[in-house]
This record gives structure tokens, C-alpha cells and sequence, in this order.
């Protein structure tokens, strides 16, 4: 499983779509997320929140992380 998070901003749809040549088993991770590829498994997710940003990443090999933190963040 290769997952972007934040997969609904220019680059992390980009990602997506290239990653789409490469493997089928892609998880899009964003607050509302969007298929750009079929075989896509969407998750909605707030990723300032520690709980569901383990759960966005559980089982994946690969994370990508197009996102950009507010630097008041503490992960």
C-alpha cells in the first residue's frame, strides 16, 4: 500500500496519478477526498489528529505527505 496524505492538493493528485503506473494499491488520505484513479481507496481523515493520522497510514509501505503542518502543530 503506498499512501499520499493530503492527496486532494495539486501535488498529491499529481502523485496519484503517476503513482497509477507503477501500483494499483494506492491510498488517497485528505480531508475530502477525490479519485484520480479507479482503483483509488479514499479515506477522509483530519490529520492534525494524531488517532486518525496512525489510522491513515496503518499497512502502507510507502507514505507520501503533501501536506503542509501549521507550524502550531505538534506531532
Amino acid at each position: 500500500m503506498q499512501t499520499i496524505l493530503g492527496a486532494g492538493g495539486g501535488a498529491g493528485t499529481e502523485i496519484t496519478r503517476e503513482l497509477s503506473n507503477y501500483t494499483k494499491d494506492i491510498r488517497v488520505v485528505s480531508r475530502n477526498p477525490q479519485k484520480a484513479n479507479e482503483t483509488d481507496q479514499l479515506m477522509k481523515a483530519d490529520l492534525t489528529d494524531p488517532a486518525q493520522l496512525d489510522k491513515a497510514v496503518e499497512g502502507s509501505e510507502i507514505v507520501y505527505v503533501t501536506i503542509a503542518f501549521p507550524y502550531s502543530i505538534k506531532m
